[in-house]
């Protein structure tokens, strides 16, 4: 059945049947509204824009809309890094502002972040629970390594292909050692699995109807599973496990027999299956649909359920400084290198002294969100850079020009809804997503990338010069700002959230 039948017959049934959506614990029937003018429009862009159903078809199911008798309880469960967590903050605000009920789970050290964007923090496990540290640079097991080496070398990716092995590489380095963290590759069923357990404790208490998970968080379809949750995938950047599965899934029909090694995301989350006596399918791996909030043009194409959604960027909160406004009559250049390579790039000195020292001569005023730690032992920081150890990019960027930047797929969307010309700057290997971001902006014309071993200082500053004052950057920039509004805002999703909620919404 396609997707917009499946829409569809959805809204149909739900407007014939009587009684509330999900009544349990006595939870107070609500009277529901026809479908307010704004909203009906809103929701026949969503279905035209992502399922291709006619203008007619789509129409009858606007007009059949109601609203949900009951709020929905909505759990997002999220990686402990406020990277992780930004990205799904406008449609946690979305679904609250249509009256639905939302948690946020992850470990302690996130409930600062979660409660100061006015949600509520459910804290699991903290990391003294846990077999080892939580880090997604945190060394995987031995036998888990091996086998990743084998695995890649089976894969046969392209070494010249400008996306595929970085793709590759961040599934293999960044995102599988996160899910190790949680969830080791090696624990056997039988032993207790904090993260795991304590999710499948909270959902049988707080019974949700819907889990919106994080990618390397596949114990919350497990525990979704365990109380009749609906569930899915809240994808902050591109579907890395999706793709790689994917890929692992052809080459094994490819190799046969010759590929003996398990997919280790594959073999961690049936052993979280068979803790829990259910069996392993696809729908734990990847969630029953997923939302993807990524520009159109830079989706991976899978071959699973999903549901597009405008990133609307959220960068934390705080009091904007006076100086943030003035104007000196000069363009404004921000450099930020991201909380990722504070953590993971530990020798990025001498490329942040190289910007400094390129954009110290520039009649421009530079804004870098650097810390003590970046700062330490740069000899000089130039007159026209102002250093602030943090700032809230969604704030930062409409005042801005252009942008310099690691790569990370916040700052990026970031700055693409704001419109700014990007240099995205690479510094030996502690790339993570940086090359394919700057992929995607050289393609696109919006931006150019920065190899640091490959530049001088000289040429670090005649690019930024080029992204100030040719005009085709901005005006590709503004194509990506028009690409990220081509797919349905999150408010626009709550309601087909909710026709998915009532159609794998299961009585355990």
């Amino acid at each position: 059945m396609s997707a917009a039948a499946t829409f569809l017959i959805v809204a149909d049934a739900r407007s014939r049947r009587s009684g509330p959506s999900w009544p349990r614990n006595g939870r107070p029937v609500r009277s529901a509204p026809h479908t307010s003018a704004p909203e009906a429009a809103a929701l026949l862009r969503f279905l035209r824009l992502a399922t291709g159903v006619r203008a007619d078809e789509a129409r009858h199911a606007v007009s059949e809309r109601r609203e949900s008798e009951n709020p929905v309880r909505v759990l997002f469960t999220v990686w402990p890094a406020a990277a992780h967590l930004f990205p799904s903050v406008p449609l946690a605000w979305a679904l609250q502002a249509a009256g639905h009920d939302v948690r946020v789970a992850s470990r302690p050290a996130l409930a600062g972040p979660t409660t100061a964007a006015g949600l509520a923090a459910v804290s699991l496990v903290d990391e003294n629970d846990l077999p080892r540290s939580v880090g997604a640079a945190t060394p995987a097991p031995e036998e888990s390594r091996q086998a990743w080496s084998r695995i890649t070398e089976a894969m046969a990716i392209d070494p010249v292909d400008p996306v595929a092995p970085h793709i590759w590489r961040l599934q293999r380095d960044y995102v599988a050692p996160a899910l190790n963290d949680l969830q080791p590759a090696d624990a056997p069923p039988d032993r207790p699995q904090p993260v795991l357990d304590a999710l499948v404790r909270f959902c049988r208490s707080w019974q949700p109807d819907l889990v919106l998970w994080d990618p390397t968080m596949p114990a919350s379809a497990v525990a979704a599973r365990t109380v009749g949750a609906a569930h899915a995938r809240l994808l902050w950047g591109l579907d890395h496990v999706g793709w790689s599965v994917d890929r692992y899934a052809r080459r094994k029909d490819e190799l046969g027999e010759a590929l003996t090694d398990v997919d280790p995301v594959v073999a961690a989350v049936r052993a979280m299956a068979e803790r829990y006596q259910m069996a392993f399918d696809d729908e734990l791996l990847h969630g029953q649909w997923s939302l993807d909030p990524m520009p159109p043009g830079m989706r991976l194409p899978t071959g699973r359920r999903t549901v597009p959604m405008s990133w609307v960027p959220y960068t934390g909160s705080g009091v904007l400084p006076e100086w943030l406004h003035e104007r000196t009559g000069r363009p404004r250049v921000a450099l930020t290198l991201g909380a990722s390579m504070r953590a993971f790039s530990k020798d990025s000195k001498p490329l942040i002294a190289n910007l400094l020292e390129a954009v110290g001569e520039l009649d421009i005023d530079v804004v870098a969100t650097l810390n003590a730690a970046q700062l330490e032992g740069i000899d000089r920081v130039p007159d026209n850079v102002r250093t602030i150890d943090y700032m809230p990019l969604s704030h930062l960027l409409p005042t801005c020009s252009a942008v310099i930047h690691h790569g990370g797929y916040g700052t990026m969307c970031a700055a693409a809804a704001a419109a700014v010309p990007q240099i995205v700057a690479m510094d030996g290997d502690a790339v993570m997503e940086g090359p394919i971001s700057a992929h995607h902006l050289t393609e696109q014309g919006a931006g150019l990338r920065l190899e640091h071993a490959e530049c001088s200082v000289d040429d670090i500053r005649k690019m930024v010069i080029r992204v100030l004052e040719e005009p085709s950057f901005q005006r590709a920039s503004e194509g990506l700002r028009r690409d990220l509004l081509a797919s349905p805002s999150p408010a626009d999703v709550v309601p087909v959230l909710e026709r998915l909620v009532a159609e794998h919404r299961t009585t355990v």
